[in-house]
């Protein structure tokens, strides 16, 4: 019998460092509750030190689950023109 695995995908920046992992999990429910709990630790504004989040699942069937970007980054500022 096959068994199923799902993998959490986790991304993160904080304080101007990235930080990544994959969590083996052996449910859908129990991927999608540690899902919404990196979420709600780390996106939304909760971690103030953190400007970017993405929390994805993927089956390893290749399907993708559930997918977050929360992305709170500062744009680079355009740069001057020259001489005008």
């Amino acid at each position: 019998m096959i068994e199923d695995k799902f993998f959490l995908v986790q991304i993160k920046h904080t304080s101007g460092n990235w930080e990544k992992g994959v969590v083996v999990k052996d449910t859908l429910d129990s991927a999608r509750q540690s899902y919404h709990a990196y979420l709600g630790a780390y996106g939304y504004g909760h971690d103030a030190n953190t400007d970017y989040v993405q929390c994805q699942i993927l089956g390893d069937n290749g399907a993708t689950y559930d997918m977050t970007v929360d992305d709170r980054r500062e744009p680079e500022p355009e740069p001057e023109p020259e001489g005008e």
